[in-house]
C-alpha cells in the first residue's frame, strides 16, 4: 500500500468564461499555482571536464555493444571492483597454497620453482594461477579507477573512496613487487637494486642497502625473509583497507556472482594452464643483463629505478603520489552546495524508514523524535555523506525530504500548470522525467523543456531516476498526462548505483512507497534505461509511447528485457574472456631493455673506521669561551679521519676521494661504494685505502691482475678484519 499523501492541488476548468485566451488562462493558472521553478540539475565541475566526457562516452559505447550479447548484470564493465575483489582472493588462495612447494631461501627460491616447472604439473599451474590472478586484480582496479574517473566520481562525500582506492592500489602493487623478489631471478635482482638505490636516500641503514646487493655470498638472507614475511602479511592489511574503501557504500557488491565467478575463475584456470608463468635467468649479482621480459603490472618503476637516482625516485613517488590523491580537491572548479544536498522537513516525515533503507552512500539515519509527533523516529541527513542523488525523494512519498535545489513539490507544482494549459487545447500532452545522465543529455532543450525532435513533450532533468516517487507519477497522470516516461542511465554501472532498481521495484509494486494501479493508470507510465549516447533511444521511445497510448495498448511498466540465446551468451563470454586474459598474459611477459652499459665494471665496496683525530691544544680565545671548569688545555674529542681511496687501473689514477665517516659526532665508519667503467681484458689494479689524518701515507693496499669481461662486473670488498677480497 502507498503512504498517505498530501492532496493533490484542486483542478481548473478547462475554460472558464472569463479567460478570451490562453496567455490569460496561464497568467490565471500561475496565480491559483504559485511556483518556485526548480534550479537546472548540475554535477560539480571539474577540470577537463569534456575529455572525462568523451571518455565516459566511449565506455558507455563498449557497454552497449557487449550488452547487446550479454545481460546487463554479466557486463565485465559494470562491476570492476568486484571483479578485482574476487582476482585478489584467487591470488591469495593460490599463494598460500604454493606453500607447498615453494622455499623461502635466497639459495634455494630459484631452484624450489624449477622444480616445479619440471616436475609438478599441479604445482606450475598453481604457480601461474597466483600470477594471472595478481596480474587480473590489477587490471580490473585501473579499469575500475578510469570508469570513476570517467564519471567524475571522487569529489565530495566519495573523496574516502578515492584515496583508500588508490591506497589499496599501491598496496596490491607492492604485495606483487615483493613477490617477484622472492622468485630471486633477475626480474627479482633488478626489483631489490631498484629498492635499494630508492631506500638508500634514508638516513636509516648504517651502510648502502645496495651494497647487500654486489655480489650473491653478500645477499643476505635475513632479508629476503623479512621480504617474504610482508608478502606474507601485507595481504591481511588489505581487508582494513577495502572496510574503509566500502564504508560509505550501504549495499556494497563486494564478490561477483556465481555465473561471473565462474567466468572468472575459468578464463584464469585455461590461461594458466596453457601459458604457464615461468621465472626469467636465475639472479647473478655478477653479471649485467642487457635485457628480459616481466611483467609490467607490477615491475613498471624498474624503468625508473634503473634509469633515476633516489633523489628523483624519491620526488617523483612522492609527486604523483599527493597529486592523484588530492584529485578530489584540486580537480574540482565548482563544488556541490548545501542546496544539493538532501533536507528533512520534520513536520511531513512519518518515519517511515525508506529513505534510510533506499540512500546508496548511509548518508540518512534513524533518530528519536524532536518535534513531539506520535512517531518514534524521524529521518536525519549527514551533509558530508549526501551526493545529492535524490533517490530519498523518490523514498518518501509524503515529500518530506527533498533538495532544496531541486524540489520535488515546486516541480510538481509547474508541471500541473502545464499539464492544464496543454488540456485547453488539442494536444496530448506527455512528460518526461529524465536522469540527467541518461540519453536526454544529447538533447537539446528549450527554457520551457521541449525540444524539436518531440514536439507534444515536456522534458525535466533530473537528478536521478530514483528521484522520482510513485505518488508523483500517479498525479501526474491524474492530472490529464497522456503519458508520464521515465529516462534512467545505463544499467551496468550508474552513477547513483541503487535508484534505477527502486523505482523499477516500486512500479512493479514490490517495494514501498509503490505505484497504486487504482489511483493511476500504469499503462500511461513507462520507465526506460539509456545511457547518454542513445539519444536516439530516448527519441524511439517516447515516439514508441505515443503510438501506443493512442491506440489504447497495455504497456509494461519496465521495457522487457532482451533475450539471449545460450549459443550468443557463450560466444560473448568466451570472447570477452579471452580479450581479458589476453591484456593479463601480454603485459605480464612484455619485453624490457635495461639501462646497463655493455662495458665491464669495476667496484669497489668498503666499511672502515678511521682513526681517531689527534688531541688538539685549545686557542686562548676558546679558552675564553668556557666556563673555568671546563678550561682544559687539550680537547679531547671521538672524532675519526675520513678514509681516503684511490683505485688506479692500468698505472692511471681512475678515483681518488675522501670519505668522511658516519654519525653526528663524525665518529662512525666510513661507508664507500664505487663504481667504475673499464674496457673489457686483463688490467692490473690497484687500490691504495688511508685511515689517518696523514695525507701521505697509504695504510692499506691491493694490487692484482683483474679479468673484465663485456656484461659483467668485478667487486673488490674491503672488510677491517677480512682486507680486501676480489669477486
Amino acid at each position: 500500500m502507498s503512504a498517505t499523501s498530501p492532496s493533490t492541488p484542486p483542478s481548473v476548468p478547462p475554460n472558464p468564461p472569463e479567460c478570451e485566451n490562453l496567455s490569460e488562462l496561464a497568467e490565471q493558472l500561475a496565480r491559483l499555482h504559485p511556483i518556485q521553478t526548480p534550479a537546472v540539475v548540475s554535477e560539480p565541475a571539474v577540470r577537463g571536464e569534456k575529455l572525462w566526457r568523451g571518455l565516459e562516452n566511449a565506455l558507455l559505447w563498449i557497454d552497449r555493444l557487449i550488452e547487446r550479447a550479454l545481460p546487463p548484470a554479466l557486463n565485465p564493465l559494470g562491476q570492476l571492483g568486484a571483479m578485482a575483489n574476487m582476482c585478489l582472493i584467487i591470488a591469495v588462495v593460490s599463494g598460500v597454497a604454493l606453500l607447498l612447494w615453494y622455499t623461502p631461501s635466497v639459495h634455494l627460491a630459484y631452484d624450489s620453482l624449477e622444480k616445479l616447472r619440471t616436475g609438478s604439473f599441479l604445482g606450475q599451474w598453481v604457480r601461474s594461477l597466483h600470477r594471472y590472478s595478481s596480474d587480473g586484480c590489477v587490471l580490473f582496479i585501473l579499469l575500475h579507477a578510469l570508469r570513476i574517473v570517467s564519471q567524475r566520481r571522487f569529489t565530495g562525500a566519495r573523496w574516502l573512496a578515492w584515496t583508500t582506492g588508490l591506497l589499496l592500489l599501491s598496496a596490491v602493487w607492492f604485495i606483487g613487487w615483493t613477490g617477484y623478489w622472492l622468485v630471486w631471478d633477475v626480474r627479482g635482482q633488478h626489483a631489490a637494486l631498484g629498492t635499494a638505490r630508492f631506500l638508500d636516500k634514508l638516513p636509516v641503514f648504517a651502510e648502502p642497502l645496495s651494497s647487500s646487493f654486489l655480489t650473491d655470498a653478500s645477499v643476505p638472507s635475513l632479508l629476503f625473509f623479512i621480504v617474504f614475511f610482508m608478502h606474507m602479511l601485507l595481504p591481511l592489511a588489505l581487508g582494513v583497507g577495502l572496510w574503509m574503501h566500502l564504508m560509505r557504500v550501504n549495499r556494497a557488491r563486494f564478490l561477483t556472482g556465481r555465473t561471473m565467478t565462474a567466468w572468472i575463475v575459468g578464463s584464469l584456470a585455461v590461461l594458466s594452464a596453457m601459458l604457464p608463468a615461468t621465472s626469467a635467468a636465475p639472479a647473478r649479482m655478477l653479471e649485467k643483463s642487457p635485457g628480459f621480459t616481466m611483467d609490467w603490472w607490477y615491475l613498471w618503476p624498474l624503468a625508473l629505478t634503473d634509469r633515476l637516482g633516489g633523489g628523483a625516485l624519491w620526488a617523483f613517488f612522492l609527486g604523483t603520489g599527493l597529486v592523484t590523491l588530492a584529485v578530489p580537491w584540486w580537480m574540482v572548479k565548482r563544488r556541490r552546495t548545501p542546496e544539493w544536498k538532501a533536507n528533512v522537513e520534520v513536520s511531513r516525515c512519518f518515519g517511515c524508514t525508506h529513505c534510510a533503507l533506499d540512500c546508496p552512500f548511509n548518508a540518512i539515519t534513524m533518530i528519536p523524535r524532536e518535534d513531539g509527533k506520535p512517531f518514534p523516529t524521524q529521518a536525519s541527513v549527514n551533509l558530508d555523506l549526501c551526493v545529492g542523488c535524490g533517490i530519498c525523494t523518490g523514498s518518501c512519498d509524503s515529500q518530506a525530504i527533498n533538495l532544496p535545489a531541486f524540489n520535488s513539490r515546486a516541480l510538481e507544482k509547474e508541471l500541473n500548470v502545464w499539464l492544464d494549459l496543454q488540456l485547453t487545447g488539442t494536444a496530448r500532452p506527455f512528460i518526461a522525467l529524465c536522469c540527467s545522465e541518461s540519453a536526454v543529455a544529447g538533447l537539446r532543450l528549450g527554457a520551457d523543456g521541449r525540444c524539436a525532435e518531440l514536439p507534444h513533450w515536456r522534458i525535466e532533468r533530473i537528478p536521478c531516476a530514483g528521484w522520482v516517487s510513485a505518488v508523483l507519477l500517479e498525479r501526474l497522470v491524474k492530472r490529464g498526462a497522456a503519458g508520464v516516461l521515465v529516462a534512467g542511465c545505463g544499467e551496468s554501472d550508474p552513477i547513483a548505483r541503487d535508484g534505477m532498481t527502486w523505482l523499477g521495484h516500486r512500479l512493479q509494486g514490490v517495494r514501498e512507497p509503490a505505484f497504486n494501479p487504482r489511483k493511476a493508470d500504469p499503462n500511461r507510465v513507462r520507465f526506460v534505461k539509456l545511457n547518454r549516447t542513445e539519444r536516439g533511444g530516448v527519441i524511439r521511445a517516447a515516439r514508441e509511447f505515443e503510438t501506443l497510448t493512442a491506440q489504447s495498448q497495455t504497456l509494461d511498466s519496465n521495457v522487457p528485457p532482451t533475450r539471449h540465446s545460450l549459443f550468443r551468451l557463450a560466444a560473448a563470454g568466451t570472447a570477452l574472456a579471452i580479450l581479458f586474459s589476453g591484456l593479463a598474459f601480454a603485459f605480464s611477459a612484455f619485453a624490457y631493455r635495461t639501462a646497463h652499459r655493455p662495458e665491464p665494471e669495476l667496484v669497489v665496496s668498503f666499511h672502515h673506521v678511521g682513526a681517531v683525530m689527534e688531541p688538539r691544544k685549545l686557542t686562548k680565545e676558546e679558552l675564553d669561551k668556557r666556563l673555568p671548569h671546563m678550561r682544559a688545555q687539550v680537547n679531547v674529542g671521538r672524532q675519526r679521519a675520513a678514509v681516503r681511496v684511490r683505485v688506479q687501473v692500468d698505472g692511471q689514477v681512475a678515483f681518488d676521494q675522501s670519505f668522511a665517516p658516519k654519525g653526528l659526532s663524525h665518529d662512525g665508519a666510513s661507508v664507500g661504494l664505487v663504481r667504475l667503467p673499464v674496457a673489457p681484458g686483463a688490467r692490473s689494479v690497484k687500490i691504495d685505502m688511508a685511515d689517518t689524518a696523514d695525507a701521505e701515507v697509504w695504510t692499506k693496499q691491493w694490487v692484482d691482475t683483474v679479468t673484465f669481461e663485456t656484461n659483467r662486473a668485478r667487486v673488490v670488498l674491503f672488510d677491517t678484519k677480512a682486507g680486501f677480497t676480489l669477486h
